[in-house]
């Protein structure tokens, strides 16, 4: 399928690693222009490398800490000067500290809320107005299964994530008739750091945890990009405001 991308600019946040690298080098093969951001520059440059040899027009790695709203607002400047406004926006960050409700302290939920919800309303301050103008945007916010079915263990996440998504859902309705969409990903057991970071690296757990997944087994990033590049796309038009599970049907819910 042509998704109709090729030359427009993407911004992915998080694309130094796991589940944001995977979905850079599938846009890359889509033909668009990358703007790759996190703090690993380094690792950066070697994903923008595989991306222009996977066909990306253009890659290029931006510094991007989204604790630093300065720093969030630099790499926008930076992107801008480089290749424009961007036309596409994936954002995806690490995740808040794990641990139940009792566990937390104020300044946890402080830091939460800056990595989780802050961060990213900073960014779209600086990434929707230009789409809006331009009659034509995708913005793809990647969250977790916990926005549907709270994890008992990631009280932070089952609260910022939800809030952001609460946030998405109104933005939608808000800007769907400027030809800008504006979906979620709820992420089930993905294969990345974070996810070994929560299982201790414990093989082991890291084997029980897939077996709870209907589908028998934990995902690759790989697995999981393409619907994120799918939603970035022409032919994804008329899909705005809804969060969708790539979980291996580990939510349970109806409407999971």
């Amino acid at each position: 399928m042509d998704l109709g991308i090729g030359g427009r600019t993407a911004l992915v946040a998080g694309a130094s690693s796991g589940i944001g690298e995977a979905i850079a080098l599938a846009l890359a093969r889509e033909g668009t222009r990358l703007a790759l951001c996190a703090r690993d520059t380094e690792r950066l440059q070697a994903v923008a490398n595989q991306a222009k040899r996977a066909g990306a027009d253009a890659a290029r790695g931006f510094y991007l800490d989204l604790n630093d709203p300065d720093s969030i607002e630099s790499a926008l400047e930076n992107i801008h000067a480089a290749f424009g406004d961007a036309d596409i926006a994936v954002l995806n960050g690490g995740g808040p500290k794990p641990g139940r409700f009792t566990d937390k302290t104020v300044d946890d939920w402080d830091a939460a809320y800056r990595l989780l919800l802050r961060s990213m309303l900073v960014l779209l301050d600086g990434l929707v107005p230009p789409m809006r103008a331009r009659k034509w945007g995708r913005i793809v916010a990647l969250t977790s299964t916990s926005v549907k079915q709270p994890i008992d263990t990631l009280v932070l996440s089952n609260a910022f994530r939800t809030g952001l998504v609460a946030a998405l859902k109104t933005l939608a309705t808000e800007i769907a008739a400027d030809g800008v969409t504006v979906n979620c990903i709820a992420t089930g057991r993905i294969e990345t750091d974070r996810l070994r970071e929560l299982y201790g690296n414990d093989e082991s757990k890291l084997r029980e945890a897939g077996r709870e997944v209907p589908i028998g087994r934990i995902a690759t990033p790989q697995e999981f990009a393409p619907m994120a590049v799918f939603l970035c796309g022409e032919p994804a038009r008329y899909v705005t405001g809804q969060t969708i599970s790539v979980d291996g049907g580990l939510v349970r819910g109806l409407f999971g």
